[in-house]
């Protein structure tokens, strides 16, 4: 008899996970602020505002950055036509909304509400039979018919503005709650879909964030460069003496280079997890890398004198993933180079790497929540496949939504592999890198 179990790492938020408690405010809402403030415009804009600019730059940004999304948006709820909006809507907490265009009507619409302190930004898609909801998108829809529209061809991209669209406003401006489109229910403090803060969107030039300086090196480069360093080889080592233990065990190490033992660590019957310094922490935001084992198969006999053999899965989890995209959140947060960031995994199979190659707006963070949700998806995934690094690589691209993850193996000759999903998402292609 063979069980599976889930091996990954976790942080100290599993037990008592933080929030957050300052964020930056998102780039585009602070640069078209700070705009309005200029001689130029301030007389200009002493009436009504129209938010419209910075709502249409961070949702074409969000499209953009995450294909899969948009098509699965576009085939199930249709395109959002920007050139046909409402007023914006609020005091401090400022609203909008876009009607979204399927086969030639208005399916449903699309509201943002952006937080007074402009560092998170809500989307909710409605679309129902109350009459409240209706009457939005009949208003959108009588516009959208009109000569006006129709006779440019009604393009879901022009550089001709026309007026905002007057609709009610049902309830308060922090969002019409009973109304939601139940497959993007994004409304909320944890993000989801396309809602989030300056982590999703890019935080602002007021604060603390900075943009990375430019890194002409590859991955396949830092990766030399790294094991050209005997601490790092030792480390390497390290753990490949303790793959056979019943406990993951592993090292982070910190801007500074140096390195620190982890060992925190749980097993049971269907997973094995290693604990890793909670990322919110100002103490553990230089944290810039990690190195963990997945410990070998384990054969017992069971409580009915049944022989079992416990296999692990060689290859990163969604939780090691987690943790590798926080790093590079606090990464970008201080200007440190994201290339730098690193997550190494060593089994007895063989050893894995994974890098960044994708700029601030491709991070993603994920709560213990939304972690847990990928476990079961995942080892299921996982298991009914021949290649795990194509399952993997699969998994972090369509079911995570996370792009520009590279994966490498370090061979026990020197080597390094770099291991790309093919256009069939069933097998992988390896090059080397050089030496």
């Amino acid at each position: 008899m063979s069980l599976f179990f889930f091996n990954s790492c976790r942080t100290d938020e599993t037990t008592q996970e933080e929030k957050r408690t300052e964020r930056e405010k998102i780039e585009a809402f602070s640069r078209f602020e700070n705009s309005l403030d200029s001689p130029k415009n301030r007389q200009k804009n002493s009436e009504y505002i129209s938010y419209h600019e910075p709502f249409k730059e961070i949702i074409q940004t969000f499209l953009n950055s995450n294909p899969v999304f948009t098509q699965k948006f576009q085939n199930e709820v249709g395109e959002i036509y920007f050139n046909l909006r409402s007023i914006t809507y609020g005091e401090t907490t400022k609203g909008i909304a876009y009607p979204i265009i399927k086969d030639g009507s208005v399916n449903a619409v699309l509201v943002g509400l952006v937080n007074p302190k402009r560092d998170w930004v809500n989307f909710i898609v409605l679309k129902n039979n109350s009459p409240e909801v209706q009457s939005i998108i009949s208003n959108f829809q009588n516009v959208y018919n009109s000569p006006s529209i129709a006779s440019r061809g009604r393009e879901p991209e022009q550089t001709e503005d026309i007026l905002p669209v007057i609709i009610n406003v049902y309830g308060d401006i922090t969002g019409p709650v009973n109304h939601y489109y139940q497959p993007y229910v994004d409304y909320g403090s944890n993000g989801g879909g396309m809602s989030g803060g300056s982590e999703t969107y890019g935080g602002s030039g007021g604060g603390s964030q900075t943009q990375n300086p430019q890194d002409p090196k590859n991955p396949c480069e830092r990766i030399k460069e790294q094991k050209n360093k005997p601490e790092f080889n030792q480390k390497i080592n390290d753990l490949k003496g303790k793959t056979g233990q019943q406990k993951e065990t592993g090292y982070t190490q910190k801007a500074d280079g140096s390195y620190s033992y982890q060992e925190n660590a749980s097993t049971n019957s269907s997973s094995n997890s290693l604990s890793l310094p909670n990322s919110n922490l100002t103490q553990n935001k230089d944290i810039m890398g990690y190195m963990h084992t997945h410990v070998d198969d384990v054969t017992f006999t069971n409580n009915e004198g049944v022989e079992e053999t416990r296999k692990g899965i060689k290859m990163f989890s969604p939780a090691d993933v987690g943790y590798f995209m926080d790093m590079l959140s606090n990464a970008q947060t201080a200007g440190r180079p994201l290339m730098d960031v690193y997550a190494v995994m060593v089994t007895s199979n063989g050893s894995y790497e994974i890098r960044f190659t994708g700029n601030q707006y491709q991070i993603k963070t994920f709560t213990q929540q939304q972690i847990e949700g990928f476990k079961e998806g995942y080892k299921n995934v996982m298991l009914k496949s021949n290649n795990q690094a194509a399952a993997f690589l699969n998994f972090l691209s369509e079911k995570m939504n996370i792009k520009a993850t590279n994966l490498y193996r370090l061979n026990s000759d020197g080597g390094t592999e770099e291991i790309k999903l093919n256009g069939n998402k069933v097998t992988t292609t390896t090059s080397d890198c050089p030496n």
